[in-house]
């Protein structure tokens, strides 16, 4: 990691530069490293991407009642709702995951079952790179976005990577 004071190269990790001591975790710093694609996906909310309406199922949905429906709409993923609430996903990762070869026997058992209970959300007002953190770190390739603890929209991989690559060719130009 390069100090934005000296230009120091330090380890990845450090806290300090070991040359001049300046900060190297601080906004500030952190600012100054930024690329240009970095500073805008700081800055630009995840509301640009124009969330997609959740597809929604009650809990005693049964799975094969809800994989029919992913495959109808042509999705990944399906929110598991209660009176409003969010109670879980249900992605074709579950599906993989906790199904498997299983599907004779286990599609007529309740969707909640086998979702991924309370998973994490954002707000339509975050930024993108928390999106893009999110995703990368906890390995989603979904991220409900929720308004007043109420689902509004889905957050794809898909549509980060379309966000991304709408971005490179006008930064090529700056």
């Amino acid at each position: 990691m390069r100090c934005p004071l000296c230009g120091c190269e330090n380890i990845d990790g450090d806290d300090v530069c070991m040359a001049c001591n300046a900060s190297l975790t601080s906004e500030e710093s952190a600012a100054a490293r930024r690329t240009p694609l970095e500073a805008r996906m700081a800055r630009e909310r995840l509301a640009v991407l124009r969330p997609a309406a959740p597809v929604t199922v009650d809990p005693a949905d049964t799975v094969g009642e809800v994989l029919a429906l992913l495959a109808r709409r042509n999705i990944g993923c399906a929110l598991v709702v209660r009176d409003g609430a969010l109670l879980g996903i249900f992605t074709e990762r579950d599906v993989l995951m906790k199904i498997g070869v299983e599907l004779d026997e286990l599609g007529a058992r309740p969707v909640e079952e086998f979702m991924t209970p309370a998973p994490e959300t954002l707000l339509s007002t975050d930024p993108i790179a928390f999106a893009l953190n999110r995703m990368a770190v906890g390995w989603y390739r979904h991220i409900p976005i929720e308004k007043d603890g109420k689902p509004t929209g889905v957050i794809s991989a898909r549509d980060v990577l379309g966000y991304l690559t709408r971005q490179v060719p006008e930064l090529l130009h700056e």
